[in-house]
């Protein structure tokens, strides 16, 4: 059996009102609450973000390449494009948001939790990704190309397309997602996946063995 994720739990102290300017390139924020706020467009290179809180924000294309968020909460999220590129993310909890493409490629992920999300592209091409556990969200893309990723699992969830593209994966489970097209099914090894799931992909294994189905 699969070892499930190790999740820290996070619990958000009283939180100050944080205005859209504290989020600089290269600024430290901390015990912050942004609601509403309008960071679209703008750069937040290198910021660190700890145990904050952003809400109904606009995020569009806002550059969050090499930024930290520890013990955060980003809730009711609703953009094109989230660039977290080459981020450290530790113990963040992504809720109740739809999204374009989430851009985590390069990055590393440690405790987080993806719930009731609709994500065209989940980007963790490159990623070192540990103990994350996604609820209720409905994927178009799940891109693990090149990834490291370990105690990953999933609950009441659907991806049209699983890239696992010379990924590394362990404990690995995919029993709760609902999964349409795999490719490179090669890198499925270190996942678990329950009977049915496999039988819904005969076709793309056969294919893969070069084996016909008569």
């Amino acid at each position: 059996m699969p070892r499930a994720p190790r999740l820290e739990r996070l619990v958000l102290p009283e939180l100050e009102t944080g205005d859209a300017t504290d989020i600089a390139p290269h600024s430290d924020v901390e015990l912050a609450m942004f609601d509403n706020v309008d960071l679209a467009g703008e750069s937040a290179v290198g910021a660190s973000l700890v145990e904050c809180e952003i809400a109904a924000s606009n995020l569009d294309d806002t550059d969050f390449t090499g930024a930290r968020f520890a013990d955060s909460r980003l809730t009711r999220i609703t953009v094109p494009r989230f660039t977290l590129a080459r981020a450290f993310l530790r113990n963040v909890h992504l809720a109740d948001s739809r999204i374009g493409a989430l851009d985590l490629f390069d990055g590393k992920v440690r405790s987080m939790v993806v719930e009731n999300c609709k994500i065209e592209l989940v980007n963790l091409r490159g990623c070192d990704v540990r103990d994350v556990e996604f609820r209720g969200c409905i994927i178009g893309e799940l891109d693990f190309g090149g990834a490291t990723v370990a105690r990953v699992s999933f609950t009441d969830c659907r991806v049209e397309t699983l890239d696992v593209h010379q990924a590394e994966l362990s404990d690995v489970d995919l029993r709760g997602l609902t999964i349409g097209n795999v490719h490179h099914l090669d890198g499925l090894r270190g996942s678990t996946m329950d009977t049915d799931q496999a039988v819904g992909l005969v076709n793309h294994f056969a294919a893969h063995l070069g084996v016909t189905l008569d």
